[in-house]
């Protein structure tokens, strides 16, 4: 025999539902989830391409002596890379119970984010199809299992 929910059973279970879905209290998946997309960002500066696999222009010239020696871009001295992926100087890392930021304050980043007249943008931030899918996957798993407590 189906069960019968009455009108005020059913207002109040919408109501709850409304009430979980305006304060989500998400801050666990959310920080869990920066941490996905600090690993990626950092595997982007280690193959020298933007989230979206777009590769990144090459030095111009050589590093001068006491600088890395390698080719990669963004990576001299690694002051830029940890600040995005660790909790080093610059890191910017912002988690509530409904978003997230991540980011860098080092002075030069959006020189190279966004480019110069002599500096070609190189856009090492940046969330891929693959991670915003991950995002929307882990939220909607976590408010199915609020909505499911109700």
């Amino acid at each position: 025999m189906p069960e019968t929910i009455t009108t005020s059973e059913l207002r109040e279970f919408l109501n709850g539902v409304v009430q979980r879905l305006a304060e989500p209290q998400a801050s666990d998946i959310l920080s869990k989830w920066n941490d996905d997309l600090a690993s990626a960002l950092g595997e982007g500066f280690l193959d020298s391409q933007s989230s979206g696999g777009i590769a990144w222009a090459p030095p111009k010239h050589p590093r001068p002596p006491g600088h890395n020696p390698g080719t990669r871009p963004l990576i001299d001295t690694g002051k830029l890379m940890q600040s995005v992926i660790s909790n080093s100087s610059g890191h910017i890392e912002t988690v509530t119970q409904d978003s997230t930021l991540l980011g860098t304050s080092v002075f030069y980043a959006a020189f190279h984010q966004y480019g110069t007249g002599t500096i070609p943008a190189r856009p090492f931030i940046g969330i891929s199809e693959d991670l915003q899918d991950s995002a929307a996957e882990k939220l909607r798993d976590h408010i199915m299992t609020v909505i499911d407590a109700i």
